[in-house]
């Protein structure tokens, strides 16, 4: 069955896509479970929904997340990686945050992410384990971009979702959200 959100994409359109979060600082760097990697761009907002205690997860414009398989290049080594120690792992993510993300580009057969960084130092993914890259790109629209079958798809089904729920909060004149 096709999904009408879902659509495959070439490399120029998620040129085009990601455009909006160039030059946008890292406000936020952090692992996730294992080695996963965040990255979030721009001014950070609450995001529904909230940790299981209570407090506000905060997200940014736009999300980087590569799951496993990443490597932090500096010009003639690598800095960094998933497979590095944990202290190192760590220390190398919360020194991301800051810098700008000034290159945002897909590369190979199967397309794996890179994101140049302000500092001179290129972020990879590189999946190295049977499936597809583990990597997306979450979007200012809601909308985000990904690996299925070997192709980078642009899936936009929170955009329709989003598009519902600001229709009916700009409805309430008391400006409450609710």
């Amino acid at each position: 069955m096709k999904k009408p959100w879902k659509r495959t994409i070439s490399p120029s359109e998620f040129d085009l896509l990601v455009g909006s979060l160039l030059n946008l600082p890292i406000t936020r760097a952090w692992r996730g479970y294992g080695s996963a990697l965040f990255l979030e761009l721009g001014e950070l907002r609450p995001a529904d929904p909230p940790r299981r205690d209570g407090t506000p997860r905060m997200k940014g414009e736009g999300t980087i997340m590569i799951q496993w398989s990443w490597r932090v290049e500096r010009a003639r080594s690598i800095e960094v990686g998933s497979w590095s120690t944990d202290a190192r792992i760590d220390s190398g993510i919360a020194r991301l945050g800051g810098l700008q993300v000034v290159a945002l580009a897909v590369d190979g057969r199967l397309p794996e992410l890179i994101v140049g960084l302000s500092d001179g130092c290129w972020l990879r993914s590189f999946m190295t384990a049977e499936g597809q890259p583990e990597w997306t790109v979450f979007l200012p629209d809601e909308s985000w971009l990904t690996v299925e079958r070997g192709r980078i798809v642009h899936d936009t089904r929170n955009q329709v979702r989003s598009a519902g729920r600001d229709s009916s909060i700009s409805g309430n004149d008391d400006g409450a959200l609710g």
